[in-house]
């Protein structure tokens, strides 16, 4: 009887092990990415943080329904190609990452820009996008995943404090 309560403990043990040894494991792949991301956001601040020429965005508005809605997460690679009309693109105004469609390629004094428009907007978009503007051409999209990362976002103070007080926990026991 002895004997299986002693197995029933090594195995228990182990699992924990197991699982503290995972969860360090994720916490240093999640820095390295942060450290990874905030060194290019320093050295390039008018570009959006790529891993491979990849990056992701969450949709919060409706502009492009029905093909991309609020909640979706967008993938966008930087182009190594020619935009062209059609093309969804990402693209900087200001501080804001828009996702819309080019309807209209423009070449003004030697230099092209596009015309945008979303696709569930009943005008273009008032200003042209330049080249050096743009983040990346549309690849595919994750349904309602971007809803995840926005409330982790909007509670990451509660979350924080929350993963903490686990950590803590395991920590004294």
């Amino acid at each position: 009887m002895k004997n299986n309560k002693d197995k029933t403990k090594k195995i228990k043990k182990k699992k924990s092990k197991f699982v503290s040894i995972l969860q360090y494991i994720i916490i240093i792949a999640m820095v390295a990415f942060n450290i990874l991301f905030v060194s290019k956001a320093i050295k390039n601040p008018n570009k959006t943080p790529d891993l491979f020429g990849i990056k992701t965005f969450v949709i919060i508005s409706g502009s492009m329904e029905p093909n991309i809605n609020i909640g979706d997460m967008v993938i966008v690679k930087i182009a190594d190609e020619p935009y062209m009309v059609g093309d969804i693109i990402a693209f900087r105004e200001g501080n804001t990452v828009i996702v819309h469609r080019i309807v209209k390629k423009i070449d003004e004094d030697g230099k092209i820009k596009y015309q945008t428009k979303g696709d569930n907007n009943n005008a273009v978009d008032k200003n042209l996008v330049e080249e050096n503007r743009i983040e990346g051409v549309y690849k595919f999209k994750i349904p309602m995943v971007g809803n995840v990362f926005m409330f982790i976002y909007k509670n990451f103070v509660i979350i924080i404090i929350i993963l903490l007080i686990i950590m803590i926990y395991k920590l004294l026991r």
